[in-house]
């Protein structure tokens, strides 16, 4: 029997939760259609102002605190007022990388696939940064990678004790990359790896990141001009995050040298997850409490007197659970 439609003495059924779904992504889907023309991507955020890319051509935006914050990779909707360009709406974001700022967490960049941590004898690293990476990383769900940059610095002894450093990381299957980018040469796999992905860079100042750009993008100068020219704040360097596109679908986020990095918001399970060299351990431990610091019947004391856990890792493990909210 087919209904009319006219009936209003028969109840209207409620929708279920994945017929609720369905009407709105085909809503968002009918949104993103009529609204393609005008959607751009952030290269950069600079107060109140943005610089935007669309198909390849750079252009000045407006932003207003209603729209929501703006990160440097966001899809944004723009709207043309006074032949200027505003922002009305941060499109769905996925893949964020956090930090703690302040009182709160804090998006640093969004729609990113991969982390690559970049680091050098000179400045000195330490694990301890390594480690709060690979874990906002995980956090974000993106894949990471360790390059080391500046290797003609070491002699082979020092190569040597550099590679052990880096055992802990290789253990756990993080990707490793040796080069000295400011000879202009990339590593054949480091290129691969970043083919076709939205990669964001990150790493003391010092380390390469903006001659690692330079050796992948040869305009890079042509682009950091496009900036300046838009912004009209003349050259410098980098201060915010930026994005440079290499091609049409890979593109790699530089970020302001760091000497450490908030991760206060995460809970005692999502910094165990970043861990998971050690978590197989604390499951083990006699008493659900055990501070793995002085408790009787660690497993995790006894698997790091047994050199089965890394003591660089073990440190940064306690500090992170110190530093919680």
């Amino acid at each position: 029997m087919m209904c009319s439609g006219k009936s209003r003495s028969r109840p209207v059924s409620r929708l279920s939760k994945q017929q609720q779904r369905r009407i709105v992504a085909q809503r968002e889907n009918r949104l993103a259609a009529q609204e393609a023309e005008n959607i751009a991507t952030v290269v950069c955020h600079l107060g109140y102002h943005l610089v935007l890319e669309r198909e390849g051509v750079l252009f000045a935006a407006d932003w207003r605190r209603q729209s929501g914050d703006v990160v440097c990779n966001d899809q944004v909707l723009v709207k043309w007022a006074s032949e200027r360009a505003v922002v009305e709406a941060v499109l769905p974001r996925h893949h964020v990388f956090c930090k703690w700022q302040g009182r709160g967490c804090k998006a640093v960049a969004a729609n990113l696939e991969q982390l690559l941590m970049v680091i050098a004898p000179e400045p000195v690293w330490q694990e301890s940064l390594v480690d709060r990476h690979l874990i906002a990383a995980q956090q974000a769900g993106i894949a990471t990678a360790i390059l080391v940059n500046k290797l003609n610095l070491l002699d082979e002894a020092e190569k040597a004790e550099l590679r052990q450093r880096l055992e802990p990381y290789v253990a756990l299957g993080v990707p490793v990359f040796y080069a000295s980018v400011a000879d202009g040469i990339v590593p054949p796999e480091l290129q691969q790896w970043l083919q076709g992905r939205q990669s964001i860079l990150c790493g003391q100042s010092g380390v390469g990141k903006s001659s690692l750009i330079r050796a992948l993008k040869p305009d890079v100068d042509v682009w950091v001009q496009a900036i300046s020219d838009v912004t009209g704040h003349g050259r410098h360097t980098t201060t915010n995050l930026r994005r440079y596109p290499l091609d049409e679908v890979s593109a790699l986020i530089d970020t302001p040298g760091v000497r450490g990095l908030g991760l206060s918001h995460l809970d005692h399970d999502e910094i165990l997850r970043g861990f998971p060299d050690i978590a197989e351990y604390v499951v083990q431990c006699r008493f659900a409490d055990c501070d793995h610091r002085t408790g009787v019947g660690c497993a995790v004391l006894a698997a790091l007197e047994q050199g089965d856990i890394y003591a660089a890792r073990y440190h940064s493990f306690l500090q992170l659970l110190d530093e919680r909210t």
